[in-house]
């Protein structure tokens, strides 16, 4: 505790920290001390800089969206890249799905810190695959739902994974499913963009 850190440093140390903590035992049984011991911070610190630990929560699945929002950007004409890039996200930071599982678990849908400024992000993002569908009558928001459930459950369920796949490596395994949920994404795509057009036949 002696080492001194400017107050973004010690936001950056106590995030870090506390996304290690609040996956493995929820935000009912994270302890407040072992956050800042992990992160060697004073333990006064997060309640200045963030509050109670629900405030704390907030913040960092916040953080967690921002980084994910900066490093895998969603556009209408590469839908199915998204999917895949989004996958490959979740595989690399499987703090993010445990945060969720964590979530889901402790608080009311509707009551979760910061509700409204998150429900816009994913409704923008829902608005993208709208854009994508270029007209065609069908749910963007069920297909972004499911773009982003492909790719939840191969992380929050690795022992499903290990069940299903075999004796396949783990490298084999995340390829093969990679190619699987892009193709899928694109697949949801077509059909939706066919059937507003019968004369079109599904890629």
């Amino acid at each position: 505790m002696a080492k001194r850190y400017d107050r973004a440093e010690s936001s950056r140390l106590l995030l870090e920290a506390s996304a290690v903590e609040f996956a493995q035992h929820g935000i009912g049984g994270a302890r407040i001390d072992k956050i800042a011991d992990r992160a060697g911070v004073n333990k006064a610190s997060i309640y200045t800089y963030f509050g109670k630990k629900d405030d704390l929560f907030a913040a960092l699945l916040e953080a967690k969206l921002g980084e994910l929002a900066q490093q895998v950007v969603v556009r209408s004409t590469e839908i199915p890249e998204y999917a895949g890039h989004l996958f490959d996200f979740l595989c690399d930071h499987p703090e993010i799905v445990r945060l969720f599982e964590q979530e889901g678990m402790h608080y009311d849908p509707l009551e979760v810190p910061g509700f409204e400024k998150r429900a816009a992000y994913f409704q923008e993002r829902v608005g993208v695959v709208r854009e994508a569908l270029a007209g065609a009558d069908a749910d963007a928001a069920a297909i972004f739902f499911s773009i982003i459930a492909m790719s939840y459950w191969f992380v929050a369920a690795p022992q499903v994974v290990s069940m299903v796949f075999g004796d396949a490596s783990p490298v084999e395994v995340r390829r093969r499913y990679r190619a699987q949920v892009v193709d899928n994404a694109r697949a949801m795509l077509a059909s939706a963009k066919a059937s507003a057009d019968p004369q079109t036949e599904p890629a």
